[in-house]
């Protein structure tokens, strides 16, 4: 049993127990449901690099 964090909602959860994951650039992301996996997929860089995104 692996706890993770899912990067599109923050919910924590067991991974044994969600099937829905995705590989991009060679790493693996793991979801809490399907629709977070999909928010993920159709913009990568809104999860990934949040910190680098600059307001003016």
């Amino acid at each position: 049993m692996a706890e993770r964090t899912d990067i599109v909602s923050g919910k924590t959860f067991d991974d044994e127990k969600s099937g829905f994951k995705f590989m991009h650039e060679g790493t693996w992301y793991y979801f809490a449901d399907i629709s977070n996996r999909n928010r993920f997929i159709g913009n990568p860089q809104k999860y990934l690099a949040p910190a680098e995104q600059k307001t003016s």
